[in-house]
């Protein structure tokens, strides 16, 4: 009886999947980094495909869980709603990849979740710019390691950073979009960069001033007292310099 209760054990223990190596959730910006293109997921009709295959071009990535009830879905409906405003072809000057950090989802899954936001974006969108993906956990933590995208699993949840990333055709990051919402300036901009392999630090220098990701929450939060405090500096000096220039200026 004990001999078979240990091997129970063990079985579990190997068959339960470990979502994170060090349970941290943080996104960590890998600019000018590369993600593995040789890696194999299987797309939302059930294809083994490379990532080498889908980027080969500008490609928008965006991490996600199907059976998210949260962000995952505002984030995807958002999109949705934004890559219509896109001024550039989809599937001829970019793409777009979504993938299931949870090992556990399907194709299944995924071609339900591509479904819903095709048919949400009530605009023609080619079906082979925008893939749905599902992967093994060796091949999606190669690719969220690789991307500096931490999560861990909290029951049937995930606690993970709430972020999109724009690839060039080699895999070399050069802008992440933080947030459940996107701006279609933004994100024009931003495949623009990837097309002509710019990276985005500027951009992400001020994201990173003026927002903070709140791991309870799992969104990118406005830093009011850091940008407020900022501002009243800056408003305080102009007007020290404007008092210090008219002095000189009355006593000439």
């Amino acid at each position: 009886m004990l001999h078979k209760v240990l091997l129970l054990l063990l079985f579990l223990l190997v068959a339960t999947p470990v979502f994170a190596t060090d349970g941290r959730v943080e996104l960590v910006e890998r600019l000018g980094e590369k993600i593995p293109l040789q890696l194999n997921f299987v797309d939302s009709t059930g294809v083994n495909v490379s990532l080498e295959e889908l980027v080969d071009r500008p490609t928008l990535i965006v991490p996600v869980f199907y059976d998210c009830r949260n962000v995952c879905n505002m984030m995807l409906g958002t999109l949705s709603a934004v890559l219509p405003e896109v001024k550039m072809e989809p599937g001829e000057a970019y793409n777009v990849i979504t993938f299931s950090f949870d090992p556990l989802e399907t194709p299944a899954m995924a071609a339900h979740s591509k479904q819903t936001f095709l048919t949400a974006m009530q605009a023609p969108f080619p079906k082979q710019a925008w893939r749905f993906l599902t992967g093994t956990q060796e091949n999606i933590l190669q690719l969220t390691d690789a991307a500096g995208y931490y999560f861990k699993k909290e029951g049937d949840e995930f606690l993970h950073p709430i972020t999109a990333f724009i690839v060039t055709k080699d895999g070399t990051i050069v802008r992440y979009l933080p947030g459940q919402r996107f701006s279609a300036i933004d994100m024009s901009m931003a495949l623009f960069e990837a097309s002509e392999g710019r990276i985005g630090k500027p951009i992400r220098q001020a994201l990173q001033f003026c927002f903070s990701y709140d791991p309870e929450g799992r969104r990118y939060v406005f830093n009011l007292m850091r940008v407020s405090g900022t501002v009243i500096l800056l408003t305080l000096g102009s007007f020290l310099l404007f008092l210090i220039l008219s002095g000189r200026k009355k006593k000439k």
